[in-house]
């Protein structure tokens, strides 16, 4: 995911229960499935930990759409877009060839 607004890092934590289902069909092993759900798991916990917010996506999501934009810093938009793209990549994951 190339460098997004807050509107969008918000849009694309709250799809992460979506796009986690979506990728975990029958055809994908169980560990593999177990394997993303801990990626998307960790970079959602990461993100709370920088917003200071619960850590489950809708409150990381709501924690990003709530900060105004001369409180973002560089550092930390950076940081969010950081755990936005691991947690795709976790996703990604489970593609099967």
């Amino acid at each position: 995911m190339s460098a997004s607004a807050p509107s969008d890092l918000a849009v694309a934590f709250r799809s992460l229960a979506r796009r986690l289902k979506e990728g975990s069909s029958d055809d994908v092993p169980a560990a593999a499935i177990a394997t993303a759900r801990a990626g998307v798991d960790a970079a959602i916990s990461a993100a709370a930990a920088v917003l200071g917010s619960g850590a489950s996506a809708e409150a990381v999501a709501a924690a990003i759409q709530a900060r105004k934009a001369r409180e973002w810093t560089d550092d930390d938009l950076a940081a969010i877009q950081r755990c936005a793209n691991e947690a795709a990549a976790a996703i990604r994951g489970l593609k099967t060839p």
